[in-house]
């Protein structure tokens, strides 16, 4: 499946509107801001597994949804959503099915504090992955930080393999009314 830069934006708008109209849990503003990042994966994790639906052979794994873990013992793999196209081995000895990843999709990181050293720490992690997309979603700042966050992440991606995208969105101080405000970046393979 090719996506356009048009549908990447779009799946991350629909993710916020998903992430925004979830319910605050928790009892100081630091943990309401944490559930909501956490609410934030989960519904780019949706977004991306409706993308695929109907593909059997493709997952998606992410540390929220456990639908995986009696075929590969985890939740996650390696990132904050890892998107992959898997086939199927038999064991040797017990000649049960084993799978294996044939293929990375999509590898998403998301770092929504306002810290350059953090998120280059994460956007890192797309480099050492073989993906065919690598996302990296980080949040608004005040003027001139989305450039000069852009900046800092420039070098690292081309070193990438595969199209990079980043995507900016409201920090989850600033929702709910904040709106579907996605800004998107493609820096290419």
């Amino acid at each position: 499946m090719v996506f356009a830069e048009q549908d990447v934006k779009r799946l991350l708008q629909e993710a916020l509107k998903q992430a925004q109209s979830e319910p605050d849990a928790g009892e100081t503003r630091q943990k309401i801001h944490l559930n909501r990042s956490r609410s934030w994966v989960k519904a780019v994790a949706r977004q991306l597994k409706k993308r695929y639906e109907g593909d059997s052979e493709v997952r998606v794994f992410t540390k929220s949804d456990d639908s995986h873990r009696k075929d590969f013992g985890l939740n996650e793999m390696l990132y904050d959503i890892l998107v992959c196209r898997v086939g199927e081995v038999e064991s040797p000895l017990h000649k049960k099915k084993l799978y294996v990843i044939r293929e990375v999709l999509w590898q998403v990181e998301s770092e929504l504090a306002h810290n350059t050293r953090s998120s280059l720490v994460d956007f890192n992690k797309l480099v050492l992955g073989s993906a065919e997309n690598k996302l990296f979603i980080a949040s608004h700042g005040r003027k001139g930080a989305e450039d000069s966050l852009l900046k800092v992440l420039q070098p690292a991606a081309t070193h990438c393999t595969g199209d990079v995208y980043v995507g900016m969105i409201p920090h989850p101080a600033k929702w709910p009314g904040s709106g579907d405000d996605v800004h998107l970046w493609f820096f290419g393979k």
